[in-house]
């Protein structure tokens, strides 16, 4: 019991530290402040370590650094990875088309052509894009871009507390990944929707690209309302129609989103359905889902890949970083796994082995089949030759009939079988014929078969049958 009690105390223990120290942080930033999402990797799943909100209500953002230090420095993150993700209402986010001959260069051309799109030259942005889809004449993206000015002030806080910026996002591609990768399977085509009062966001999500973004604010209820049923008609019909509606927010006032999903078909998600330890609801800090999915892009791949972060300014994120207990741990799997694999390979050697030995006496054993076949054969034929021999001499039969009946009988039929023995024919006595036929010695329980019958003739029809019980060798 001691020692199955140290044993699970010590598998507790490597358990508990695998993937311990795979930290990700996703920061938040909006028009309020900063909402940080702390979380960690290990063999039970992910798990929320630490939830906060740094407001900026009356502070500049280079005001907040002693607070963060002190909050990195608590939470053991000092040089942890940290995505970014950025309000939309703080950006920007839309379709723009260029022509087919810019494909060769597209990053450069989308460079030259922002100050077309966008009112800021790219200079002045933060910006990445997706490809939509090509047409004969042109490429169509969908562009997604940032101020510098805010953002720049806000990673160079997270820089100058110890951390390390990887990404760069808005919020509703955070948000979209957050889904994606914790509310289960998601059809290939879903939209996403952010409710607030006098608000809303909506996304479409089709594979890995964000297809639409919609956003309105600042309107009467009953118009947003209007607004938001044209927009879900209006993606419902394009090709690969979206199948669910994910929802998060504190609810629009004036209208009621999910009746207007249940009533187009769409399945209703929920982030209660997220499968993570320690996270509050997200209606207690509104900017907690967008830095959760920030959060998963800082621990590893996520669908939306889309960032707008200089590839020269994002930090290097190492994804497996591993302590002694944790390479102990994958040692001790290696070498169980080595071992199933040895025994494994024993058995197959040994497999081998019988099956070379059973080719090698395969000869022998036809040899000794053909041997028995041939034995049956000829068994066969002494079984048949033993019957044959059992079986009386049609012949002898004849000879002494003709020997034992009197001139004044004849015979027209005669059956003989190994047991017994038929005549039937006409004689002028049928009478006599049966103490002719017992004192032949080779008959017994001679009678008739049937009644004599007499024709015009006075000639006697008979049937007589008799059992054979041998003929003498001299007869």
């Amino acid at each position: 019991m001691k020692v199955n009690w140290k044993l699970n105390a010590l598998w507790d223990q490597l358990s508990a530290s695998l993937l311990a120290g795979t930290h990700g942080l996703g920061v938040y930033l909006n028009g309020t402040g900063l909402t940080l999402v702390h979380l960690q990797k290990n063999f039970s799943g992910l798990q929320a370590q630490h939830v906060t909100l740094l407001p900026l209500e009356e502070v500049e953002m280079a005001d907040l650094a002693p607070r963060l230090q002190e909050i990195v420095a608590g939470w053991g993150l000092d040089s942890c990875p940290v995505s970014l993700a950025v309000s939309p209402e703080m950006g920007f986010c839309r379709q723009a088309a260029l022509p087919r001959a810019a494909a060769e260069n597209l990053t450069q051309v989308v460079a030259y052509e922002m100050d077309r799109f966008l009112p800021l030259p790219a200079d002045k942005l933060y910006f990445d894009f997706q490809v939509l889809g090509e047409t004969e004449n042109e490429i169509h993206l969908m562009l997604m871009a940032l101020p510098r000015g805010p953002v720049e002030a806000c990673l160079h806080l997270l820089s100058e507390v110890g951390l390390q910026p990887m990404s760069l996002e808005l919020g509703s591609t955070a948000v979209a990944n957050a889904f994606a990768g914790l509310a289960g399977k998601l059809p290939n085509s879903w939209l996403l929707l952010h409710c607030a009062p006098g608000a809303f966001q909506l996304s479409h999500i089709q594979g890995q690209t964000l297809r639409a973004f919609i956003q309105r604010s600042n309107l009467p209820p009953r118009e947003l309302a209007n607004i938001l049923k044209v927009e879900l008609d209006r993606l419902g019909g394009v090709a690969g129609e979206p199948k669910a509606l994910c929802l998060y927010g504190s609810g629009g006032a004036g209208f009621d989103a999910p009746t207007m999903g249940r009533q187009r078909g769409l399945d209703l998600v929920y982030p209660n359905l997220f499968p993570i330890e320690g996270l509050p609801p997200e209606t207690e800090l509104p900017g907690v889902l967008p830095a959760l999915g920030a959060a998963l892009r800082s621990l590893g791949k996520v669908p939306l890949r889309t960032n707008l972060l200089p590839a020269a300014e994002r930090a290097a994120a190492d994804f497996g970083r591993f302590s002694l207990a944790k390479m102990l741990l994958l040692v001790f799997l290696g070498l169980c796994l080595l071992w199933a694999g040895s025994a494994l390979i024993h058995q197959r050697i040994v497999l081998y082995q019988v099956n070379r030995q059973i080719a090698a006496l395969a000869p022998e054993a036809k040899q000794v089949e053909s041997q028995l076949e041939e034995s049956r054969a000829l068994a066969k034929q002494m079984e048949s030759l033993r019957k044959v021999g059992q079986s009386p001499d049609k012949l002898r039969v004849l000879k002494d009939l003709t020997t034992l009946i009197p001139d004044n009988t004849w015979l027209f039929n005669l059956r003989l079988s190994k047991q017994t023995l038929d005549i039937s024919g006409m004689s002028r006595s049928a009478s006599d014929l049966i103490p002719l036929l017992e004192k032949s010695g080779w008959l017994q329980k001679t009678e008739f078969a049937s009644p004599i019958v007499t024709d015009a003739n006075k000639l006697e029809h008979f049937k007589i049958k008799a059992e054979i019980k041998g003929l003498e060798p001299g007869s």
